[in-house]
């Protein structure tokens, strides 16, 4: 069983724009969109910077084949930062890799997606970083990290562009606006770099940019996608921002998890799975709107989402999307000395429990792809 706690799990830094009701994919309107998608992002052949190219190539054709069916928890509503995986669905790269993927929405009301995939309900999930999942094994559980849509972390600050803080030195004094939990990684920012973890007020507060808009903070920790738009919505003009990264708290954003026992009973299943979702990624940086169209069109549809909204949101996780390791290795690539490294300080400076990075990472399956023929 999963045991968690508020210090264990990251808190939740995203708008109250999207706590939105669950929603389960709309299968029926694939094979309407699908086509345009196939013609719309070009050959089979190319491969993006990032790319292992081999993602789709290896693992088996299930054309001839019954699907492994596999569960997978999203770690919020179904909007873009899960496109790639959206692409590889509707344009067949998860049947022809053998494998039939059910996406369940996450949501306000799921509680921790380690939970979930613990107790069954779901065979692989998607946590929001992967401080959770470390600090789910340190308290006994057993689970496997294959991968992770973002090899950055996606949390960071913003501030006017009149009155920057642009580093993490410039924190030192300042009333940071974040939510109720946040504060062990603030602390622990300014203990790692060399501050005194009391130099700075906490303002506790919602989602979106308006304290710092408003002035009632001197910067505001948010989630460098949605805030940062909302703010220059708001504002005309791109907040100064910089990243949790770059403050020296590093991470790994939508963290793809299993249990170790469904691994080793179905390897080959995730291999296609994660090769099919290898192939997303490439489509998703060669067309970056064909994604947000499937959000909005269909797996977003019941929650609202615009078109032009997730178009946005796309070109905000492009940004994102790639790392010297993904060049090296492949979509997706989790490094487990970067783990055991600056992951696991942070972790250990915020509080929180760091087991053997063997016991937690997985990245075998992402190697075998890359050697794949």
């Amino acid at each position: 069983m999963v045991t968690t706690s508020a210090d264990a799990s990251p808190p939740d830094l995203r708008p109250a724009s999207r706590r939105r009701r669950p929603l389960t994919r709309r299968a029926a309107a694939l094979g309407v969109v699908a086509g345009v998608l196939l013609s719309a992002c070009g050959d089979d052949d190319g491969a993006s910077s990032g790319s292992s190219g081999t993602a789709g190539s290896s693992g088996s054709s299930a054309a001839a084949e019954e699907l492994t069916e596999i569960a997978l928890q999203l770690s919020w509503l179904p909007d873009t930062e899960f496109a790639p995986l959206f692409l590889a669905d509707a344009n067949g790269h998860f049947a022809a890799n053998g494998v039939d993927v059910e996406f369940i929405s996450g949501g306000p009301d799921i509680g921790a997606v380690e939970a979930i995939v613990a107790s069954g309900a779901a065979d692989l999930g998607i946590a929001t970083d992967i401080f959770s999942v470390v600090s789910a094994n340190a308290d006994g559980n057993d689970f496997v990290v294959l991968g992770a849509l973002y090899p950055h972390g996606l949390h960071g600050f913003i501030s006017p562009q009149d009155a920057p803080v642009a580093s993490a030195e410039d924190l030192a004094g300042k009333r940071i606006g974040g939510s109720q939990g946040v504060q062990p990684k603030f602390d622990a920012i300014f203990e790692l770099n060399g501050l005194d973890p009391k130099d700075y007020t906490f303002v506790p507060s919602g989602f979106g940019p308006e304290l710092v808009i408003n002035g009632d903070v001197d910067v505001q920790s948010v989630f460098v996608t949605d805030e940062v738009l909302a703010y220059k919505r708001a504002t005309g003009e791109d907040p100064v921002l910089f990243t949790w990264d770059d403050a020296g708290l590093p991470s790994y954003t939508l963290v793809l998890f299993t249990t170790r026992d469904y691994l080793e009973d179905h390897r080959d299943a995730l291999k296609g799975f994660l090769a099919a979702a290898q192939r997303g990624f490439d489509e998703n940086v060669a067309d970056p709107e064909a994604g947000p169209r499937l959000v909005a069109d269909v797996y977003g549809v019941d929650a609202g989402l615009t078109f032009e909204d997730e178009v946005a949101k796309n070109a905000e996780y492009l940004k994102y999307v790639s790392s010297e390791g993904t060049e090296e290795h492949g979509w997706m690539w989790v490094d487990p000395e970067r783990v055991g490294g600056p992951i696991y300080q942070g972790m250990r400076a915020a509080g929180l429990a760091t087991p053997p990075v063997e016991d937690v990472i997985d990245s075998s399956l992402i190697e075998e792809l890359k050697s794949a023929p």
